[in-house]
């Protein structure tokens, strides 16, 4: 084999701890900080970075008393480099994923009605399923910071993307919201056949603190509907709002999971059946794919699961891949 065969076999055949390292001084910033994260002598981790160079026959880094600063190719190597590091490390947690016990604290957050109609068994079954994790659970329908305020996970109703480009969010499914009442309200006031239709009816509303009360609504080719209404009640509570519809107070815009079984029992009614209110998506958020403890990691498919199997457009499919 020629001299210039040998060198292009070994180009080819690059050590694989060369390309780990490189990434991590590129991550770092400095040979120094490298090292000591890889447990080497800076002048080790200087001539391997050498090395790596010399095999590959071009310059990865420029340095300088003060930096390093990425070539050109050293951009472009550094980009695979980083993926190669970071499947390295998603195969080394699916073993550990595997062969650790899910234990210690999850702390979880969600809005209340949440918590209250479909989080609370899930919770519990997984407690049941994993004994030596404890669970803390905030109810709560603020916006919470996950990493200021120590949360592994958040389930959240809203649109992506997110304003935090730090944490991951997975999507499992739609809810559904109704424009519903009693029936002895529609009866008295006269069911409605047209959105300008509910200007006459009075109405309930979840509170507010920017815009005004509109109802938006889109019928079935397309067409969409603006509809102010000033409620009688507003409340930020759903239970409250359920209990004043039942009685016939008013109407009011609802989330399925809170008026499903109303609806099924005929002890509500749906005012305008052909036109519909937007839904909200449902996600699980979380701070990191890497470096999830097996206990936040199996809470997470274990609550993803089972919400899936609960989101009306998810009835009947597969379940969401894990994550």
């Amino acid at each position: 084999m020629s001299n210039n065969q040998e060198i292009a076999g070994r180009s080819a055949r690059p050590d694989l701890n060369d390309l780990y390292l490189f990434a991590r001084v590129v991550e770092h910033g400095s040979f120094t900080a490298a090292g000591r994260a890889a447990g080497l002598t800076t002048s080790r981790v200087s001539r391997r970075i050498a090395d790596l160079e010399g095999r590959l026959g071009v310059r990865l880094l420029h340095r300088t008393t003060r930096k390093l600063a990425l070539t050109p190719i050293g951009e472009q190597y550094y980009q695979h480099c980083r993926a190669l590091v970071s499947e390295a490390e998603a195969a080394a947690e699916v073993v550990e994923q595997v062969q650790a016990v899910p234990r210690g604290r999850v702390r979880v957050t969600c809005p209340a009605l949440t918590a209250q109609s479909v989080l609370g068994p899930i919770v519990t079954d997984f407690m049941r399923q994993c004994p030596e994790v404890r669970v803390s659970l905030a109810a709560s329908d603020r916006v919470v910071d996950l990493i200021d305020e120590g949360f592994d996970v958040a389930i959240r109703f809203r649109a992506l993307p997110l304003e935090d480009s730090s944490l991951v969010a997975r999507t499992i499914g739609e809810s559904r919201a109704y424009l519903v009442a009693s029936p002895t309200l529609l009866e008295g006031y006269g069911r409605p056949a047209l959105p300008a239709d509910l200007a006459r009816f009075p109405s309930l509303g979840k509170s507010r603190h920017d815009a005004g009360y509109v109802w938006q609504l889109t019928g079935e080719h397309g067409e969409n509907a603006a509809i102010p209404y000033r409620p009688r009640l507003d409340s930020d509570d759903w239970r409250v709002l359920k209990h004043a519809a039942l009685a016939g107070l008013g109407l009011v815009a609802m989330p399925d999971e809170m008026c499903q079984a109303d609806i099924d029992a005929g002890r509500l009614e749906i005012a305008l059946p052909d036109w519909r209110l937007p839904g909200s998506s449902l996600h699980i958020v979380y701070p990191s794919r890497r470096g999830l403890i097996p206990a936040v990691r199996a809470f997470i498919d274990f609550a993803a699961e089972r919400l899936a199997a609960q989101c009306p457009k998810n009835r009947g499919q597969t379940p969401v891949s894990p994550v």
